[in-house]
């Protein structure tokens, strides 16, 4: 099986599964320096995000220097609010399809190729979500692309995104989680026959374009306890299935992904969960309505 095939494999089965995710963090030494903390609590106290007086209104659609390489960026409409969409595994901008363009009805809507994804040049290191979320933010600053941003993530763009709200807390108006993948994800999918051959792949980030190092990636942002009360929306599946699963073993991974969306929505303490009908794991192209309508509801 070729590294693409086995790639593919890996996306449409375990990501829709309820395969749950190793989560990756920043520790207290990763968060950003301008982080302040109130007075005998342990939430981010968003600082002050000073917004320009005219923000960008034209299309953005460019390979942005940053310091390891260059990122493509891409960001259409307008408003007072940038949405940051950030993708599933090797999947890049490509990932959002149609949605991108809902949002930017409603607010200015930025999505981006991940280092290894796209037109955006190969990664000289291993990545994990840290490092993505640092030159997602660095890429912004030099393409003139200012906060407030209100974060959107699919699959590992979910633990990508909840880093990027815990390094850069005073920027963001909120999260939202579409079908994120838990941060048990390695190490449960691990323990399924069926994806030996996918965990293998993740041990190996040299073997795929990106590079993610996901063992490390979910290891750091497990160690992310809060994002304060930062408005967060958890959007899951409410059933899912796959092929080549016993029933335990179905049952067993459901238990442990409805167990990591619980585990995102305790990031926040006026986060909520919301589950889609009718879906599997790409909600925002199989139920578009339904995830917009939670993106608009976080607007100002």
């Amino acid at each position: 099986m070729t590294t693409t095939t086995l790639r593919t494999a890996l996306l449409a089965t375990a990501l829709a599964l309820a395969a749950a995710a190793c989560g990756s963090s920043t520790s207290s030494n990763d968060v950003d320096a301008a982080t302040r903390r109130s007075p005998g609590s342990d939430h981010p106290v968003a600082s002050s995000t000073t917004v320009p007086a005219h923000r960008p209104t034209q299309p953005t659609d460019r390979l942005v220097e940053v310091d390891h390489g260059k990122l493509h960026l891409r960001c259409i409409g307008e408003g007072p609010v940038t949405v940051l969409m950030l993708a599933g595994w090797d999947q890049g901008a490509a990932g959002w399809g149609p949605f991108e363009g809902a949002v930017a009805e409603h607010a200015r809507a930025c999505t981006y190729d991940r280092f290894g994804t796209g037109t955006s040049d190969a990664p000289a290191a291993n990545q994990t979500f840290a490092t993505q979320a640092t030159d997602l933010h660095a890429a912004l600053e030099a393409a003139g692309e200012p906060g407030p941003y209100l974060v959107v993530g699919h699959s590992f763009g979910g633990p990508e995104a909840v880093t990027f709200a815990s390094k850069f807390p005073g920027e963001l108006t909120g999260v939202v989680l579409i079908d994120a993948s838990p941060d048990t994800w390695p190490s449960v999918v691990c323990t399924v026959p069926a994806y030996w051959d996918g965990c293998d792949l993740m041990r190996h980030p040299e073997r795929d374009g990106e590079r993610l190092d996901v063992f490390a990636a979910f290891e750091q942002v497990s160690k992310i306890t809060t994002v304060g009360d930062l408005p967060l929306t958890v959007i899951t599946a409410a059933h899912r299935s796959s092929d080549g699963l016993t029933p335990e073993e179905q049952a067993r991974l459901d238990r442990r992904w409805a167990d990591g969306q619980e585990r995102w929505a305790r990031l926040s303490s006026t986060a909520k969960i919301v589950t889609v009908d009718h879906t599997g794991h790409d909600i925002h192209i199989d139920q578009p309505q339904a995830v917009l309508d939670e993106v608009v509801g976080l607007l100002p």
